[in-house]
């Protein structure tokens, strides 16, 4: 049994679009735990936020369909900044699923998380190697038969996340050991995808 113990950040954005330059935050959400970096074994959530931010044109339709966020659900609506960044400091390092987007938004508003470690669960695990036929959420979810009530919504698909890295990989390592091994490189300038469905969920 070891004695070691660091933090880590599971973050999700929900946005207005695909460029961060362009498009808004419209819901975070954020889980802190502590883990074994030796094993990948998760130890326990210390803290976790999820909370809404009115954007600063209205949410169109594609955006509500796809995640459930209306217009009036945000109304006045504005993100705990300070407890967001008390939740990232704590963190040795950040993950998100597909992790260069949320990366891309979240320095625009948060610079100071262009230095933190960011760590993609989607990349940093040989999915296909180990059977799945691509790397969306959902199929790694449902792979693994972990529910969430609602997909595209921030802290159901943190939560999830979070599920899915505690499950084993063909070698008996939790897949966050695999995770945290990879860190991604510093952030490039942000370029658009060619649709929001492309966030691999």
């Amino acid at each position: 049994m070891t004695n070691d113990r660091k933090y880590a950040a599971i973050v999700d954005v929900e946005t207005t679009g695909l460029s961060a330059y362009s498009s808004d935050i419209i819901e975070l959400a954020a889980i802190l735990f502590s883990y074994d970096p030796n094993t990948g074994e998760v130890f326990q959530v210390i803290d976790e936020y999820c909370g809404f931010q009115m954007p600063s044109a209205p949410i169109n339709s594609h955006i509500t369909r796809l995640t459930g966020i209306t217009n009036e659900m945000v109304h006045n609506q504005h993100l705990d900044d300070d407890k967001i960044r008390d939740i990232f400091r704590s963190a040795s390092g950040i993950i998100a699923h597909n992790a260069s987007f949320d990366r891309s938004f979240l320095i625009q508003r948060y610079p100071e998380l262009a230095d933190k470690p960011w760590h993609c669960s989607m990349r940093s695990v040989k999915w296909k190697e180990y059977g799945f036929f691509n790397k969306k959420l959902t199929t790694l979810l449902d792979g693994h038969n972990i529910s969430r009530e609602h997909a595209h919504r921030a802290l159901d698909d943190v939560q999830a996340t979070l599920d899915l890295l505690q499950k084993k990989n063909p070698s008996g390592q939790p897949y966050l050991f695999e995770v945290m091994k990879r860190k991604m490189g510093k952030p490039a300038s942000s370029k658009p995808k060619a649709s929001y469905s492309r966030r691999s969920y």
